[in-house]
């Protein structure tokens, strides 16, 4: 039995044999592109987390040490009017209270993802 051809050549028709064969090549090309998709995106997923967290840390170091600045300077604007241990207490007190809230809300809330 011959194939019909655009007049080039003509071809056999392939065996059953032939065509699993080229059935089960082209799956693992299929397959072995895949993984290898799926490194590429797990290369890029991790690249782009490790740079995220960096930015994170440093947004974080820097922020830091601007609010010490900001309270360095509340001090020092405070401390001449009512000393300086009222002026130390009164900026405990507000950087504490706040502290505390906001970790009491958020315990309650990740009791609420764990229980929910």
């Amino acid at each position: 039995m011959q194939l019909q051809t655009n007049g080039a050549r003509e071809r056999s028709v392939p065996s059953v044999t032939d065509s699993l064969d080229r059935m089960v090549d082209a799956a693992q090309k299929v397959m072995a592109d895949e993984v290898h998709l799926l490194g590429l995106e797990v290369s890029s997923g991790i690249s782009t987390a490790f740079q995220s967290t960096v930015l994170l840390l440093l947004g974080t170091v820097l922020l830091g040490l601007g609010w010490s600045l900001v309270l360095m300077a509340a001090f020092n604007a405070l401390s001449p009017r009512i000393g300086a241990l009222p002026a130390l207490g009164l900026l405990a007190v507000c950087n504490l209270v706040p502290g505390i809230v906001l970790l009491v809300i958020g315990r309650r809330h990740l009791k609420a993802i764990a229980h929910g």
